[in-house]
């Protein structure tokens, strides 16, 4: 921290003498400043041996056993002839005159021994291409081959994939790439980062291509954030996510149009890695590696599309426009993909895409928080899978032994642990509690324990609501599965695998209406909280059972009638009461002296009624006619609530 702290006050003082702008001043880097640069650039490629983490041994650079394969490396640039110093803000470039682009990715190839004979830079028109000419005149880099594209950044890149026959392997570089750095070691600072030695960088264009033939992949690129924390020092990621297009590599496939970019300059590396994503269900991206690029900061290349000839306006200026740009590329890749893409969202940081691509557990643009009880019984993952150091890290390893949410909790899981390690899988439900309840609907016919074919599985995986696409499922008991086979028929032939499906046949039902249906086919009896009744409603249509279903919904409209008829409360009754109260027992008395249904000192039938009615009062069904009505009425209910004109039976 005091090193940090220093570097910003010598930020500070340098801003103050140079008197740069702050938003020019910055870097879409952390460690591409000049201060920054004293670290690494001293001693960045001779690493010692004991500084590199076990698992950074393995970076593919340093053990890639990949055969030489042919490639073709491009590079897309607009307007980077111009001298570096017009170009960028950056302090280590101020006074110099050399060309944008010979002090960005023409100077890290070179470094990287890359062969000039595999080079080919894409310009837009006859202008640009003379200009590059001149530029590159005298340097080592006079004799590269350039060709003239297309104007856009989408249109450029498109033009690429139709200049190269099918099957060519593509290495695609942007002009403003100063170097690939590598995490060596875990931390969260640039410390922790070097560039990588001469020559890995084709080592690594071996590997990568290796690894696409063996995973299926067209498509690779590097680590999404050039921030070390956001990075590791090993593995690779095969999830739906942005390759970014300052450095990517892929098999050119130019007789397939679903692949070609349709949509807005801003979003176009986005909108590649979807389509590839949506073909072939596999992108790689290597987590140890990020390119340094600064795509807000420097002038030229896709920033020109938001300026006007003559005009000069600041990077933030430049940066906002387009940001308007991405967010209408990012809104229209989610109408396009759906179940990769999610809806925009904003971040803090600008120079952050606001495309938001699902992972394996996001089913939208947020975490789906689980509605778990108190004593519901769970299971951590024993190995921790947070970034060692980080608070989230400690506090795993405080409550990862816990076996119910409450328990979790009392050892320091918070809110944002339970939703984050439900979504990633870290945690696994698999006990469910009853819930509490104030409606009970019974059936008629107590069902009791139902008796299992017997199964080596414990456990069978249920997809519900409220879960990522990247969710493996709810632990179910397969004691309560079979039993939900046998009292749904619309369930009984549904395969173990596809409970956990996507379109499984409870991924609409919600936890809290699951937990009544599993109660209600152990038990026979239905409970849950009026408030939750559509839930239930719904729920029971999905199982099948739309007997029950019917209940729900007729039953649903009681209270409100209560207000007005007092014969309701013959339908409810407390949920502690075992049983509904008993009628009274038709007598043979005719006097009518035990019968409390016979009207007494007049004759009861057709003739009475009507003379009661003709008085104003209301005439008293016959015994037999109200015996009638109560065995007709619907199944007991049970509630809590104290509604008008409703008798509180004692619990």
């Amino acid at each position: 921290m005091v090193v940090v702290e220093a570097c910003r006050k010598q930020k500070k003082q340098l801003s103050d003498r140079t008197g740069l702008d702050e938003s020019e001043g910055e870097t879409d880097d952390e460690d591409s400043d000049d201060e920054a640069e004293a670290i690494t650039s001293g001693d960045e490629d001779t690493v010692k041996f004991d500084d590199i983490d076990e698992h950074a041994r393995l970076a593919p650079h340093l053990t890639t056993q990949a055969e030489p394969v042919q490639y073709q490396l491009v590079i897309p640039t607009f307007g980077r002839w111009r001298p570096v110093q017009a170009m960028s803000g950056k302090r280590k470039f101020a006074g110099n005159d050399t060309p944008f682009i010979l002090a960005h990715t023409l100077r890290f190839l070179s470094r990287q021994q890359i062969p000039k004979s595999r080079v080919t830079l894409f310009v837009a028109n006859e202008d640009e291409l003379s200009h590059y000419k001149q530029a590159l005149h005298g340097s080592d880099w006079a004799t590269v081959r350039i060709r003239i594209s297309e104007l856009g950044n989408a249109a450029s890149r498109n033009r690429i994939m139709r200049s190269f026959p099918k099957n060519t392997y593509i290495v695609s570089v942007d002009d403003d790439v100063e170097r690939i750095v590598w995490k060596i070691r875990e931390g969260m600072t640039h410390h922790c980062l070097r560039s990588i030695p001469p020559g890995a960088f084709e080592k690594l264009i071996f590997d990568a291509y290796k690894k696409m033939r063996a995973n299926k992949a067209f498509l690779w690129g590097l680590s999404t954030s050039q921030n070390a924390r956001h990075m590791r020092t090993y593995g690779m990621s095969v999830r739906c996510g942005l390759v970014n297009g300052y450095l990517n590599g892929f098999i050119n496939r130019p007789n397939c149009p679903e692949l070609f970019r349709t949509l807005a300059d801003a979003t176009e590396d986005s909108e590649f890695s979807a389509r590839h994503f949506a073909k072939d269900g596999v992108i790689l991206r290597y987590r140890m590696y990020a390119g340094i690029t600064s795509p807000y900061l420097n002038r030229g290349g896709l920033q020109s599309k938001f300026e006007v000839a003559g005009e000069v306006i600041t990077a933030a200026q430049r940066s906002c426009e387009r940001k308007q740009e991405e967010r209408r590329g990012a809104a229209a890749l989610h109408d396009l993909f759906p179940k990769l893409i999610g809806p925009p969202k904003q971040r803090r940081d600008k120079k952050t895409m606001e495309v938001n691509f699902l992972g394996p557990c996001l089913s939208n643009k947020k975490r789906i928080a689980p509605q778990l009880l108190e004593q519901d019984k769970i299971r951590y993952q024993q190995r921790n899978p947070k970034v060692p150091g980080c608070q989230a890290f400690h506090l795993y390893e405080g409550y990862k032994r816990a076996r119910t949410v409450a328990g979790a909790a009392r050892l320091g899981a918070r809110p944002i642990d339970f939703a984050h390690d439900y979504n990633w899988g870290f945690l696994r439900v698999v006990g469910l509690a009853s819930a509490k309840w104030d409606v009970e609907v019974e059936t008629g016919v107590m069902l009791g324990p139902q008796r299992t074919p017997k199964s080596h599985k414990q456990f069978v995986k249920v997809r519900i609501r409220e879960m990522s696409l990247g969710h493996l499922g709810l632990d179910v008991p397969k004691s309560d599965i079979e039993r939900l086979k046998c009292r749904c028929p619309a369930l009984c032939f549904v395969d173990d695998k596809q409970w956990a499906a996507e379109d499984g046949p409870l991924a609409s039902v919600r936890l809290v209406a699951l937990r009544s249906i599993l109660r209600f086919v152990e038990t026979g009896l239905l409970r849950y909280e009026r408030k939750h009744a559509w839930l239930v409603y719904d729920a029971l249509k999905v199982c099948g059972r739309v007997d029950m279903a019917r209940k729900v919904k007729s039953l649903e409209a009681l209270p409100a009638a209560a207000k007005t008829s007092t014969s309701v409360q013959k339908h409810l009754r407390a949920p502690c009461t075992s049983s509904p109260a008993k009628l009274p027992k038709k007598t043979n008395d005719k006097n009518g002296a035990n019968n409390p249904y016979k009207l007494r000192g007049r004759k009861s039938g057709k003739s009475a009624s009507l003379k009661l009615a003709l008085r104003g009062r209301k005439p008293i069904r016959s015994y037999n006619a109200q015996r009638k009505q109560t065995t007709r009425m619907a199944p007991t209910i049970h509630t809590n609530y104290v509604e008008e004109n409703l008798v509180k039976a004692p619990h």
